[in-house]
């Protein structure tokens, strides 16, 4: 797509089991350019995102000494914003690595870049449990915003958790504009380490009780089966091999 970044940044993408690879090639079904960043993964991630580079996708290498040097969850923003600062178009969409777009959301995609407002709220859909259940609680229940700005003009730059990016945006396209986010439905047992990684590291808030002697996610220690839904339309194309194995 004329005039349009896809940024997206990753650490220890492997162990932690992020669909990393087919969140890259989502971007680059719709995008003019794909910036990847390695955070300083110490499981390989970095020789896969390696592997992307090509007319298209730019990799971008950090060490670990640069991952241990940010602190707090403002070091998600700080690697997201080093990869925007890397785009060359006028308009980027940022999608972290456990995140995939819709492929009927690229028309609409297209038409907001040409709406000319400065940035855009897009529908995100928090799976749980399975790839095909989403979340349906209300808005103080969910663990991730379903409402985030991720498709916006360039000189705007994430913030805080990097769970949006800071600008006045509209809601023109919000239902049009759909991501799926897999977080939570990776591999189990990765999962939980992913979640103590989290918390301990990067919000540093301290780790959930409920995951003490947890070895498997167990999804309903958090929610229940009357919190679910099925998923409306089919996955994305370009996810559902992956998320087929983790069914």
């Amino acid at each position: 797509m004329e005039g349009l970044t896809g940024v997206t940044f990753a650490y220890n993408a492997i162990s932690q089991d992020y669909c990393l690879t087919e969140c890259v090639e989502s971007l680059k079904e719709f995008c003019k350019e794909v910036i990847v960043l390695d955070a300083g993964s110490i499981d390989g991630t970095n020789e896969l995102i390696k592997s992307f580079q090509d007319k298209k996708t730019r990799v971008i290498l950090c060490s670990h000494e640069e991952w241990l040097a940010q602190t707090g969850k403002e070091k998600l923003s700080y690697f997201t914003n080093k990869a925007i600062d890397q785009a060359n178009t006028d308009w980027i969409y940022y999608q972290q690595a456990d995140e995939i777009t819709h492929e009927k959301s690229y028309p609409y995609i297209r038409k907001a870049i040409e709406y000319g407002s400065e940035g855009y709220l897009i529908t995100r859909i928090n799976l749980w449990n399975t790839p095909y259940e989403e979340l349906n609680v209300p808005l103080g229940r969910m663990p991730c915003s379903p409402e985030v700005i991720r498709l916006t003009k360039r000189q705007y730059r994430a913030y805080d958790d990097a769970e949006n990016i800071g600008c006045l945006a509209s809601g023109q396209f919000l239902k049009d504009i759909r991501m799926y986010h897999m977080g939570f439905v990776r591999d189990r047992r990765k999962h939980v380490e992913k979640i103590r990684h989290m918390q301990s590291e990067v919000f540093q808030c301290g780790v959930d009780d409920k995951l003490i002697g947890m070895e498997v996610f167990d999804p309903f220690k958090w929610f229940s089966p009357l919190d679910l839904k099925p998923i409306s339309e089919p996955l994305p194309g370009i996810i559902q091999k992956w998320a087929e194995a983790r069914r």
